[in-house]
């Protein structure tokens, strides 16, 4: 039933989608809760609440369309919208997501870049891609330094797309420096030094990256990994493999790779910053559903997905 209703992108698939992310927006609040209702009294509390759904839907709504836009221009999946479904579920499985209001616009202007990314594929107007897929990831890290690390996605695809042109790398060095004047004329002008020491830091914390490695994180990514092997191994022995789409395949793959590391790196001690991740791990994991033979076995994996969150509470209810 549940494989069949996402088996094709619908209109009524986004108001499933948008209702879905709606509920664990309000379970986050109910349960997990955005603060105490405190001296200003009930209507002060409910408009905070209410203020904290709002934005939330707000600035992941738009993520979905944007995601689905992505996928179908550059023709990554056929019809279905397993992808958009895996990426609500997984907003669900870790709600830290809904309080970092800078990640998640980080996380919207990262995407943007990623657009113009894997529609090099096409040679329609390279130049103008590398130069916009680099502003968008520089504006990602005006909201969280170590997005920069997407640069290194933007440089391997110019590897991978062959197109290793000197002037790609002018392009690079020109949105640089487009990036930085916008910067100095609308935010630093005679705040310099108070600038850059709240922006751009970089601050790393190794003994903390053990602590972000709980049993649930590994259980994440590591059920991923071979849900990514057995994708590879798949596309290997296809008699007849798409090589755009193994370009994209591999494009995805650092993506999620660099998303775990900014993980790692986050100065935040909850899971917030794995929403960089969403995008790449639910494509794998709607490749894979896409690839199972059997209705009934893709019934039972989204099935298996889409009540993790719930358990997920009910584990964090009994520990609280």
């Amino acid at each position: 039933m549940i494989s069949h209703i996402f088996s094709k992108t619908k209109p009524v698939n986004f108001l499933l989608l948008t209702f879905l992310l709606a509920v664990y927006i309000l379970s986050f609040e109910g349960f997990i809760g955005i603060g105490s209702q405190d001296s200003r009294g009930f209507c002060a509390y409910l408009l905070q609440n209410i203020g904290f759904f709002l934005k939330g839907l707000a600035l992941l709504v738009p993520v979905i369309f944007l995601i689905d836009f992505i996928l179908k221009r550059n023709k990554l999946v056929l019809t279905h919208s397993y992808t958009l479904f895996y990426f609500v579920i997984f907003c669900g499985f870790f709600p830290a997501i809904f309080s970092h209001t800078d990640l998640l616009l980080a996380h919207f202007f990262v995407l943007l870049g990623l657009r113009r990314i894997l529609s090099l594929k096409t040679k329609q107007r390279s130049r103008r891609k590398v130069f916009e897929a680099c502003l968008w990831f520089l504006v990602a890290s005006y909201f969280y330094d170590w997005t920069l690390l997407y640069l290194l996605v933007l440089v391997a695809s110019l590897l991978i797309y062959d197109k290793n042109n000197p002037r790609y790398w002018g392009l690079i060095l020109w949105a640089i420096l487009v990036y930085a004047a916008l910067l100095w004329g609308f935010v630093i002008r005679d705040n310099f030094s108070s600038f850059f020491n709240k922006q751009y830091l970089f601050n790393v914390q190794p003994q903390g990256f053990y602590a972000k490695m709980s049993l649930v994180i590994i259980g994440f990514f590591g059920i991923s990994t071979l849900v990514l092997l057995w994708n590879y191994s798949r596309k290997a022995s296809a008699k007849v493999a798409s090589l755009g789409r193994k370009n994209s395949l591999a494009i995805l793959t650092l993506t999620g790779f660099l998303g775990g590391l900014l993980y790692l790196f986050s100065p935040a001690d909850n899971h917030s910053a794995l929403v960089f991740s969403f995008f790449p791990l639910a494509f794998l994991w709607s490749n894979t559903t896409e690839l199972l033979p059997k209705t009934w076995q893709k019934e039972v994996l989204m099935w298996s997905v889409l009540s993790a969150p719930l358990w997920g509470l009910i584990v964090y209810l009994v520990q609280n």
